[in-house]
């Protein structure tokens, strides 16, 4: 359901996610079933608390809603549905970003004023946000992108070549428990989800190992600076 705070913009956001429950049916990142659809329901809660906080329309796209058999179509047709409505640019974001906060979103709807496509890629080949305009969106091009490969940030700027790109700092997608324990431990111990992330996570001894694993992971940026595409 959108939001009806500033209308006036011709800027939505769009959450194309699915449900806490088919979510942590496909992604196990917790140690049991009940913990891990809790876990999924803080997730979809937080990033549509994050979206509420730029006062931006928004729209939720899930399995429940979505037309389509393969992601291209699903994702092109929600894309293609707000732009109906009478929005130029839309913003597409998932829930498996925990370090995605407004100020990025903001970013991305000022980036989109002056670009036709902004991309924020992770560190393992998905994007948490792909930002397009009306005016330069090829529906039947990006249906077919390579989605849910390493392949798409390449097939984004093959696309858009001859248009203005922007990019926002690269943040780390949930789409395991490590890429999990990676961007929890990078949050602010201010958050306030943080405590809550953490509870989810295994016993003290597998900490440890992942504190190990975390060192080696977090010092080397440049194995992982490929670009992506959206793991949902």
């Amino acid at each position: 359901m959108p939001s009806q705070n500033d209308n006036s913009t011709r800027t939505a956001i769009l959450l194309f996610a699915r449900s806490e429950k088919t979510e942590s049916a496909l992604k196990p990142l917790a140690s049991c079933s009940k913990r891990n659809l809790l876990l999924w329901k803080n997730l979809n809660d937080m990033v549509l608390k994050t979206i509420e906080k730029t006062k931006l329309p928004y729209f939720i796209s899930n399995e429940n809603n979505q037309v389509g058999s393969t992601f291209g179509e699903k994702i092109t047709h929600s894309i293609k549905a707000i732009f109906t409505k009478g929005f130029e640019k839309v913003i597409v974001v998932g829930n498996d970003c925990i370090e995605l906060n407004s100020q990025y979103l903001l970013r991305a709807q000022l980036d989109l004023q002056m670009n036709d496509l902004v991309i924020g890629s992770d560190y393992s080949g998905g994007a948490y946000l792909i930002g397009v305009t009306k005016s330069k969106f090829n529906a039947d091009s990006f249906e077919n992108i390579p989605w849910q490969t390493k392949s798409v940030l390449t097939a984004l700027q093959s696309l858009y070549k001859t248009q203005a790109i922007a990019f926002l700092p690269c943040l780390n997608d949930c789409s395991n428990a490590f890429d999990l324990k990676i961007a929890t431990h990078r949050l602010s111990f201010s958050a306030a989800y943080r405590r809550i992330l953490l509870s989810f996570l295994p016993t003290k001894n597998v900490l440890s190992h992942f504190e190990t694993l975390f060192v080696s992971y977090y010092y080397h940026p440049l194995n992982f600076n490929k670009g992506s595409p959206m793991n949902i």
